[in-house]
């Protein structure tokens, strides 16, 4: 397992409360696609904020049964792409 940890994080994943509540929420609700719930756990075990789990991306990929380029890509998607940051995607949902 030691291979799949990576010391040094390119894509460091760091949310607020609002963040955190939206992913929380969306879990807890569990009406949303698969996909979609799969990245909010992602992103919520990758949390290096302070009430963050901070997980390294081998120990979400065996936590989740994922993949080594989903938790990277999603991470990559969090920082490269604001829009797509939980607390956007609240706001800009259509009613």
């Amino acid at each position: 397992m030691a291979a799949k940890d990576i010391a040094v994080k390119k894509y460091v994943v760091k949310l607020d409360e609002a963040e955190r509540s939206h992913l929380q929420a969306l879990i807890n609700k569990g009406k949303s696609p698969a996909k979609r719930l799969l990245k909010a756990r992602i992103l919520l075990k990758a949390d290096t904020s302070e009430h963050g789990e901070g997980w390294s991306d081998g120990q979400i990929m065996e936590a989740l049964d994922t993949n080594m380029s989903m938790v990277t890509r999603v991470r990559q998607q969090f920082v490269e792409e604001p829009q797509e940051r939980p607390s956007s995607m609240a706001r800009n949902r259509r009613v």
